[in-house]
């Protein structure tokens, strides 16, 4: 077995990540890649029917897109921060594209509050972690 194989799924569900998420779509995309990723974030919290915390956290747990936490609740914002080894792991390679993270809880966000939302990406490199704040009014 080669150094790309791996018998452990979580590793290899993360292999796939990593290679179509940090290597071939920013390829593809290019400049546009960010605002891309953000929309088709938004259409598979659609497609998935994510209209709430509990289901976003859970599908980001499933993708293995890190665990994601609500640390912060304001009038006009919610605070998350994404952690974990894959995001320690992505980070450290260079990782710095959350866009589509970022679309998939604005979308569930707004479905929740009833609100238009955005959201905005914060890279922690100290913590090792993503904040991501989304905002509606």
């Amino acid at each position: 077995m080669n150094k790309f194989m791996t018998e452990n799924a979580n590793e290899h569900v993360y292999f796939i990540n990593q290679l179509y998420r940090d290597f071939l779509l920013p390829t593809i995309l290019g400049d546009d890649a960010a605002p891309i990723l953000y929309w088709a974030g938004k259409r598979i919290s659609r497609h998935y029917d994510l209209s709430d915390f509990d289901d976003l956290a859970d599908f980001f747990h499933m993708a293995k897109f890190g665990t994601l936490v609500k640390t912060k609740e304001r009038r006009a914002s919610i605070t998350f921060e994404l952690s974990g080894q894959n995001i320690e792991d992505r980070l450290d390679s260079d990782s710095k594209e959350f866009s589509l993270e970022s679309g998939m809880i604005a979308e569930t966000v707004q479905k929740e509050t009833g609100k238009i939302t955005e959201s905005e990406i914060t890279i922690l490199p100290k913590e090792k972690k993503v904040q991501i704040i989304a905002r509606f009014g």
